[in-house]
């Protein structure tokens, strides 16, 4: 084959392949974007402050940890709720997942955790374990537009109200406080509306044991109530008295309720003849005054 013939066939060859290429990018349009139910939903979490959870301050606040799991929610008109286990870090949410109804407007998302049993009629019934010292975390529902692009921003809060007892004394050793022991009685359970994220107000209920602890500083956490209907039962070798959380605090304002999101620190005063309540306090998640009393053996 000559130098001619050579040419004339590789411009033959090159304006086939340009033919086929043409043809191809006819039939493979470019992707312009995708439908709206396909977009990703964009959960973002953040936690208010105090308790043990993924990922804390010492003030309690922060955010999940990469592998925690919370029951998302999402609720609105013409549909049931929807709930889910979430994974922060591994979950992929899109609006097509959740299967909405053409004709849904405004969506909500809350969200609780930890992830507990399933809900009747969307009605959670949270049970404090003496054995456990268990936080719940509930994100308040928020406002979303069906296949919205914007960011969902859960903001989880402590649910339940944390109880501090810390033990004094001028004549007894470090020793001898860390033997003390603490039994705390109060209403123990509580309705839990998954699609609002908060705690049903008037669901506290059954009187129990929710926690027995040994040492001279020890906590638990308790179900938003009366302060009436908690307890502390104070031992230490023969002595034993039941404490109460007084009327009022230092300065005089009533104290009735003990309040989801809040500490109650009671400070008790223990020598070798007599136990005494030296203060009660109420901060940390929203400073609510202290209270003081005194009871002798």
């Amino acid at each position: 084959m000559n130098n001619t013939t050579k040419y004339y066939s590789l411009i033959i060859a090159v304006v086939v392949l340009f033919a086929m290429m043409t043809v191809s990018c006819e039939k493979s349009p470019v992707d312009k974007g995708t439908d709206e139910t396909d977009r990703m939903i964009d959960i973002r979490t953040s936690i208010e402050a105090l308790t043990k959870s993924p990922a804390l301050d010492g003030n309690g606040e922060g955010n999940f940890s990469n592998g925690d799991i919370f029951t998302l929610v999402v609720s609105g008109s013409g549909f049931p709720n929807i709930d889910t286990s979430y994974t922060v870090g591994t979950t992929d949410l899109s609006w097509a997942d959740l299967n909405l109804p053409e004709d849904a407007g405004n969506v909500y998302f809350s969200g609780c955790y930890p992830v507990q049993g399933k809900a009747v009629d969307g009605i959670l019934t949270f049970v404090v374990s003496p054995a456990e010292k268990t936080d719940l975390l509930l994100a308040e529902a928020v406002q979303v537009g069906k296949n919205s692009e914007d960011a969902v921003s859960l903001v989880f809060k402590h649910a339940l109200h944390k109880l501090v007892v810390k033990y004094v004394s001028d004549d007894l050793t470090d020793e001898q406080l860390s033997e003390i022991s603490t039994s705390v009685k109060a209403l123990s359970s509580c309705g839990i509306d998954l699609a609002k994220g908060a705690i049903q107000n008037g669901t506290a209920s059954g009187l129990s044991e929710v926690g027995t602890m040994q040492g001279s500083q020890v906590s638990c956490f308790i179900v938003p109530q009366e302060k009436d209907n908690v307890t502390l039962e104070v031992s230490l070798g023969d002595m034993v008295r039941t404490l109460s959380v007084p009327d009022n605090d230092q300065d005089g304002r009533p104290v009735s309720m003990l309040d989801g999101g809040r500490c109650l620190t009671v400070q008790i005063n223990v020598s070798s003849d007599k136990i005494e309540l030296d203060g009660v306090q109420i901060e940390g998640w929203g400073q609510q005054g202290s209270v003081d009393g005194d009871i002798e053996l």
